[in-house]
């Protein structure tokens, strides 16, 4: 069981400056995997192995949200702060976005599909992503909403075991998928996490292993997690139509080779302001990249005439500069705001229960 009534302590957790940069290099290794990809005919080449980076995205997703999940006293506490860290720059990105659609292809907007997106879940309204990078946006409510269940269900404490017993069952559903194909289709493309479950669950076990729980159990959960991921490559993701299930395995290992040093203290290297910045504006440089900075770039080589590395330093130059001003002028400020309202909503409420008893 959880407290129901004891106020929500301060959010002010300590950033861990290596998580920061690995961000910011996944965010960065998104971007070019867009923007190289995209210009392959003009370029000579592609930056294909950056349709990783959303794996890397994931796993320090499971990481931070059980960190933070742990802090909170209701379950409202973990809504309301989800809500004000992702929302609001979330919208202010895909208006960015709707903008540059309505410039460029007004014909592909719609009211209808405006507004399923700013949900973050087109796909239950059948209606398409207005921006292709916020598939992963579906991934991260689902795991949300695990973690979430987890919690209200009092069993935080055995998460190791629930996470590895739902990693079994996600497997299962997709070993024997032929004999349900339909059923199998719908909550892959429906209920995403359990293409990409491995990753999160990893991220919950590296932060064991980072508070000192480093037992043969957590060692050979990692172990199962990172095959099972490796399992998954073919049954959802991008990564499956870039790169061969070989490559993957090789960059998944790596990634938790990269991990396991973070979490002995061997990434010290990357808390380097520059990294750590670009990791603090990652979110919106993820959302705002793709569809603006393809269409830049198309602007500036077909029309302006620009050299394609030019355009493609430009186009890059811009996003980051757009996802700065609505983290710092958006997400930053909003954040604290519904947080604060929410706390003294809350810190009323409780007063005023107790005035009653």
């Amino acid at each position: 069981m959880f407290p129901m009534h004891a106020a929500p302590q301060k959010q002010s957790f300590h950033r861990i400056p290596e998580l920061d940069a690995l961000r910011g290099l996944a965010a960065l290794s998104v971007v070019l995997f867009h923007f190289s990809g995209s210009n392959k005919n003009l370029l000579g080449w592609d930056f294909r192995f950056g349709v990783t980076g959303v794996d890397i995205f994931f796993m320090i997703s499971g990481f931070v949200i059980f960190l933070t999940i742990q802090k909170i006293h209701r379950w409202q506490d973990f809504v309301v702060f989800r809500f004000a860290r992702l929302y609001p720059a979330f919208w202010c990105c895909m208006l960015v976005t709707a903008i540059f659609m309505l410039v460029y292809e007004p014909e592909n907007l719609s009211i209808s599909q405006f507004l399923a997106n700013a949900t973050m879940l087109p796909a239950y309204f059948s209606e398409k992503d207005l921006d292709g990078s916020y598939w992963t946006l579906l991934v991260e409510i689902n795991f949300y909403l695990w973690i979430l269940a987890v919690y209200m269900t009092g069993t935080l404490k055995r998460i190791e075991d629930i996470g590895f017993a739902f990693l079994v069952l996600i497997i299962v559903f997709h070993v024997f998928s032929e004999n349900y194909a339909g059923l199998h289709q719908i909550v892959a493309s429906k209920v995403q996490l359990v293409n990409h479950f491995p990753l999160f669950y990893s991220g919950i076990l590296f932060y064991q292993l980072f508070k000192g729980q480093k037992t043969t159990k957590n060692i050979l959960l990692l172990i199962f997690s990172l095959m099972a991921s490796c399992y998954l490559h073919s049954k959802g993701g991008k990564s499956l139509y870039y790169i061969s299930a070989t490559k993957h395995y090789f960059i998944l290992a790596f990634y938790y080779i990269v991990f396991t040093l973070f979490i002995y203290g061997k990434l010290r290297f990357l808390d380097k302001m520059l990294l750590i910045q670009l990791g603090k504006i990652s979110y919106c440089l993820y959302l705002i990249h793709q569809y603006v900075g393809l269409h830049l770039i198309s602007t500036f080589t077909e029309i302006l005439h620009f050299n394609i590395y030019l355009a493609i330093v430009l186009a890059l130059g811009i996003s980051i500069f757009l996802a700065y001003i609505v983290n710092f002028f958006i997400e930053i400020p909003s954040n604290d705001l519904i947080r604060k309202w929410y706390k003294n909503r809350l810190g009323k409420k409780l007063h005023a229960q107790q005035t009653i008893a």
